[in-house]
């Protein structure tokens, strides 16, 4: 932006809310992925859906790039400026405007954090369940459509958005959704923003479902030989009927992390970690004892179950910090972290094929994930001042995508598209990718709004700056 540009935003928001200081610009200039970081010319921290429309209506008449950001703990570069211009940082949006617990709702501001809502929502029984395990905010997880642990009962942020407060990339509002429980009314607009990454609006006012806190909770650890065992278990124990909480895969790499990050000393094998959840202790005690007796037919070699609320509560944690985990066991390095899902079927044919393209390319990196859906990640770590490393990596990385494809299933099960996955789109999606396109052309015709993600291309807006690299890659 010119320094006019910059001078009319200041007299526009006030010179505190529009900031140029090189540490504000760096703190915006990358999230938690391996992508080069882009610093943006300016980051402003609206407080209003009015605000953010006058915002919006200066940079598309000007065809400056605009990227919302939230929390920055993304994994695909889904916040970072790559076009520079500004980033709309909504942290300062962040209320929750209003609770109906006898209607399972609450509206919220899109700066509000997943752990923040749960907090106020639990003294009245409810909960908002898609947990990404990182401290996210509602506005970044519904742009992502964000999953987590919870998913293979509760769903992904999708099933919980009612409605939404949009303002476009001329500036216009809009409100698409309302707050009945189900509708038939024209297109499905609500479902169109979520999961668009802020390609197609920025969400200023979000109108959640909620669920009911369960009174009885039960956890399990089930260690196996081999990967492809518990693999197995996980089909089994879905195509059963039983309705876990959580169904998590981690192989011996995790647990070796774990051990390391919560000075525990558990099996340093293949292991699932279950949970159920129900109102009644009998029947969540017969789902567990159920599960164990699968596990138990696929081999496994220990089942600990009944641990108590503390226990469990440092096992859940320790799976949110495996990230971080790994990477302390791999100091100096970056990891591309697949993310992809399959039909449950061929689960156990994508980690045994994922296995063995580390081998093949002698790359190390955990396998984990929310196996109970089908959806698992591989931390692929490299040496980012190792060109042939750094091309192996991403070479295991393309194949284990293109074999989920191949498989029916996605390249993104819950981190969103961003920049890593633009490459897969096509061979994903054929001709419906174009319609995408059209759609984003239709209400963004300058290409403002958080361009370089999603497409690659933003043909309407000024020359594209150098990236400023973290290493040989990010």
């Amino acid at each position: 932006m010119t320094d006019v540009e910059l001078q009319d935003l200041q007299a526009l928001l006030g010179p505190e809310r529009v900031l140029t200081g090189e540490s504000e610009l760096l703190i915006h200039a990358r999230d938690e992925s391996h992508h080069p970081e882009h610093k943006p010319d300016a980051v402003i921290y609206p407080q209003s859906t009015e605000e953010i429309s006058k915002i919006l209506k200066f940079a598309n008449e000007r065809r400056i790039p605009v990227t919302a950001w939230g929390a920055g703990t993304s994994l695909e570069a889904n916040p970072i400026p790559v076009h520079g211009g500004i980033v709309l940082d909504l942290s300062r949006m962040n209320q929750i405007i209003a609770i109906y617990p006898e209607d399972l709702q609450a509206v919220v501001q899109p700066g509000v954090t997943h752990t923040e809502l749960n907090q106020k929502l639990s003294k009245y029984g409810l909960f908002f369940p898609p947990d990404p395990g990182a401290p996210a905010t509602i506005g970044g997880m519904v742009a992502n459509n964000a999953a987590g642990i919870q998913a293979i009962k509760y769903g992904a942020t999708k099933d919980y958005v009612l409605a939404l407060e949009v303002v476009l990339a001329n500036g216009e509002i809009i409100k698409v959704g309302n707050r009945a429980m189900r509708t038939s009314s024209g297109y499905n607009l609500v479902g169109l923003f979520v999961g668009s990454e802020g390609t197609l609006g920025i969400f200023t006012e979000i109108t959640l479902r909620l669920a009911g806190i369960s009174k009885e909770v039960s956890a399990a650890i089930a260690a196996f030989p081999t990967l492809e065992q518990a693999a197995h278990a996980v089909v089994q124990i879905v195509q059963s009927g039983l309705d876990p909480a959580a169904l998590e895969l981690l192989d011996p790499d995790c647990m070796r992390a774990i051990n390391y990050l919560k000075n525990l000393s558990l099996a340093e094998q293949p292991t699932l970690f279950l949970e159920f959840r129900g109102h009644a202790r009998e029947v969540v005690r017969d789902d567990l004892r159920f599960a164990q007796e699968i596990c138990e037919q696929n081999g496994c070699s220990s089942f600990s179950s009944a641990l108590g609320q503390e226990e469990r509560n440092k096992l859940w944690e320790a799976r949110h910090h495996l990230a971080y985990a790994s990477a302390a066991l791999n100091p100096g390095k970056r990891a591309i972290v697949v993310d992809v899902a399959v039909p449950i079927s061929k689960f156990p044919t994508m980690v045994e094929f994922a296995r063995q393209k580390l081998k093949e390319h002698n790359l190390d990196g955990p396998v984990f994930g929310h196996a109970g859906d089908g959806n698992f990640h591989v931390g692929i770590f490299y040496n980012p001042d190792d060109p042939d490393e750094r091309a192996r990596a991403h070479a295991a990385n393309d194949a284990i995508v293109f074999r989920a494809l191949e498989l029916g299933g996605t390249a993104t099960g819950e981190h969103g598209v961003g920049v890593g996955k633009i490459k897969f789109m096509r061979a994903e999606h054929g001709a419906s990718y174009e319609l995408m396109r059209q759609i984003k052309k239709l209400l963004d015709p300058n290409g403002i709004l958080n361009p370089g993600k999603i497409f690659a291309e933003s043909p309407h807006l000024r020359p594209l700056s150098p990236p400023r690299e973290r290493g040989a890659e990010g």
